[in-house]
């Protein structure tokens, strides 16, 4: 699958129409923007055209009902009240290549606000596809694993902080198929149970039941402390939010100015020398051609007066010229001379009523001087005085800034307060980390337990099964479901073993890709029952998550979602939103020189400037197709789409 192009109508921050086309002769296509561009716009809408309702933006979104998402997308600039969102895609099937068109468009005039949904194959209108979208999108891309392909880089950041969230599990299992036998499970749970109320109650069938309540016990047991965990993890989300807030806090009463003033006040020294420079080069210009652009527009009217002087030298000398010819030739006793008088007459007239006083009198040397001078010095000391005048005022505003910086008034006490406080919230943290490693210590026990009771009614059930009566229609089902409840787990945990395992080999390989070192991590191991995953050095020891950083973690992250798209065996394409905000430079190179070009036939990044700059721009640019930048009018309020990628950082 390669998206082709994408049309917005009125949709988030776009006003009118705005299309975005794409070419796939390299892999990258870079769309920069900053905050509040349209960039995660960009991303929903494609989300939106693809899922509707069923898109994971909508289903996380703010706004609950899927008509109040809609309300919320739709720009009312132009008063229509209309939208839409339009994409075109390829596919390769049966070794031809289809074209396929959705346009989603709804209409907040309506009473009831719906989306409409049309499709074209190949350019022509399918009614077919048109009905039944939904089963077709799913068959391309299920809308379950669509986060492994479409993601934002602040949502890797925070889940790389915590466990691998229930959304990411039931993705997993949907990749490895994993939750059909979960659903199959289930349904014989209840036929059991169901049978269990139908039979007359024996020894063998209380001891099962008695079994499955502690196996139940078990269950809840883990799941409380499942529930404990995230809760904690929550709290310290809290905590961490909090953290960061007093801590920019601190930072804008003056909390680091101090350790900054000397760096500042060299910079203000530095800039003052190169502003007092400045100035002195205006004592050059004054004792060159400055003055005389004072007076241009009177060298201009000099200029073509002498201009003027010059052409009526040339007539007279050439009257001069005619008229001793003449003397000459009538001196001679040619023959008549009558027509040849009357002409010379009339040039002489022409030449008298064109004459004018001469003024200036310039010589060659100085009408050459004046027309250089005009053509070229005087544009040259124009331009350079007005670029010195440019950096001057570029400077004095720096130094401005620098000078309201240094004059913020510290409150030392406020200060000091907000210290205590964020020492306080340090501890806090810590305290809420601890308790997890505790909470997860307690769950490997529990989750030993629930085994054990999981293996002794299984045991029992095998034995129920053995004593069942083959005729008793009652208990034949539920020999038989209990016989493929067993079959089921067992298939399972050996499915969940190979496909874990093969889905950690993928993600070690993809790290290993990215990182492009050797480094503290071998390889990765999934659990798998519980999916999550754990890290492992050379010398088979568990690396703790918290040992990492946070540019580590959110590789691993990335790495995981590459993997998961690889072992799904899907050929589509890649959409990262903002993907280096909370990496180091180190980490930045690695994902842009390793992951990006690599990580499908078509990954779509949208970018700020302060993630892909200049210099890792010339990095990436070898494999960019197409480039785009949102830019945002300020008048209208709305964004628009320029071919390139932030002029400014690659020029």
């Amino acid at each position: 699958m390669i998206i082709n192009r994408l049309k917005m109508h009125n949709f988030g921050v776009y006003a009118s129409d705005n299309t975005f086309t794409f070419n796939s002769q390299k892999p990258v296509v870079l769309i920069g923007g900053m905050n509040g561009r349209g960039k995660t716009t960009f991303l929903e809408a494609i989300l939106l055209a693809l899922y509707g309702k069923n898109s994971f933006a909508v289903q996380e979104s703010i706004y609950g009902a899927y008509s109040n998402y809609l309300k919320a997308h739709t720009n009312t600039a132009d008063e229509t009240l209309e939208s839409f969102v339009e994409l075109e895609f390829s596919v390769e099937e049966d070794n031809e290549t289809n074209y396929y068109t959705v346009n989603r468009s709804w209409n907040l005039n309506n009473k009831y606000v719906k989306d409409k949904v049309s499709v074209k194959k190949n350019g022509s209108d399918d009614s077919f596809l048109t009905q039944n979208w939904t089963m077709f999108v799913e068959s391309i891309l299920p809308s379950a694993l669509a986060n492994f392909y479409f993601f934002d880089g602040e949502k890797i950041a925070e889940l790389a902080e915590g466990e691998t969230s229930v959304q990411m599990k039931n993705s997993i299992k949907a990749l490895l198929g994993i939750n059909v036998i979960d659903l199959l499970e289930n349904d014989l749970t209840r036929i059991i149970k169901r049978m269990d109320n139908e039979k007359s109650e024996d020894y063998d069938g209380v001891q099962v039941e008695d079994l499955r309540h502690i196996k139940e016990e078990k269950e809840d047991a883990l799941k409380q402390i499942d529930d404990e965990i995230s809760e904690l993890e929550k709290q310290l989300s809290r905590v961490n939010k909090k953290l960061d807030k007093k801590t920019e806090e601190f930072n804008a009463k003056g909390g680091q100015i101090a350790s900054q003033s000397q760096e500042l006040y060299s910079e203000r020294i530095a800039l003052n020398s190169n502003v007092s420079r400045i100035q002195e080069n205006y004592y050059d210009f004054a004792a060159g051609e400055l003055p005389l652009l004072m007076v241009r527009d009177l060298l201009a009217k000099i200029q073509q007066k002498a201009s003027i002087e010059r052409e009526n030298k040339s007539i007279s000398l050439a009257v001069r010229k005619i008229d001793q010819m003449f003397q000459m030739y009538s001196g001679n006793g040619n023959a008549s001379t009558k027509d040849i008088k009357k002409f010379i007459k009339f040039v002489k007239k022409q030449a008298e009523q064109s004459e004018i006083k001469c003024v200036f009198d310039l010589s060659e040397n100085a009408y050459a001087q004046l027309m250089m001078l005009l053509n070229s010095q005087l544009n040259r000391t124009h331009n350079e005085y007005i670029n010195s005048k440019s950096d001057e005022q570029k400077l004095i505003k720096r130094i401005n800034e620098i000078d309201n910086y240094l004059s913020v008034d510290i409150d030392e006490k406020a200060i000091a307060r907000i210290y205590k406080r964020i020492c306080e919230l340090q501890t806090q943290r810590t305290e809420i980390e601890v308790q997890i490693e505790a909470k997860k210590k307690q769950r490997i026990v529990a989750n030993g337990e629930c085994q054990k009771a999981t293996t002794e009614f299984n045991r029992c059930v095998e034995k129920v099964i053995a004593t069942m009566e083959r005729g008793d229609d009652v208990q034949r089902i539920q020999r038989y479901a209990l016989a493929a409840q067993q079959i089921a787990f067992r298939f399972k945990i050996e499915l969940q073993k190979e496909k874990i395992s093969s889905l950690a080999e993928t993600m070690t390989a993809c790290y290993k890709k990215i990182l492009g070192k050797k480094n503290l991590i071998d390889r990765i191991e999934m659990d798998s029952e519980t999916l999550d995953y754990h890290y492992i050095d050379v010398n088979g020891d568990e690396v703790m998550k918290s040992s990492l950083s946070a540019g580590e973690k959110q590789l691993m992250v990335i790495a995981m979602l590459w993997a998961l798209a690889e072992c799904s065996n899907k050929m589509l394409p890649v959409i990262i939103d903002t993907p280096l905000a909370r990496l180091d430079s180190l980490h930045r190179k690695a994902l842009i020189e390793r992951y990006f070009p690599n990580a499908s036939s078509q990954t779509i990044i949208l970018s700020t400037d302060s993630e892909i700059d200049a210099k890792y721009y010339e990095i990436i640019k070898p494999f960019v197709s197409n480039e785009f930048t949102l830019v945002y009018d300020e008048s209208k309020k709305c964004s628009h789409i320029r071919s390139g990628y932030f002029a400014e950082v690659t020029e």
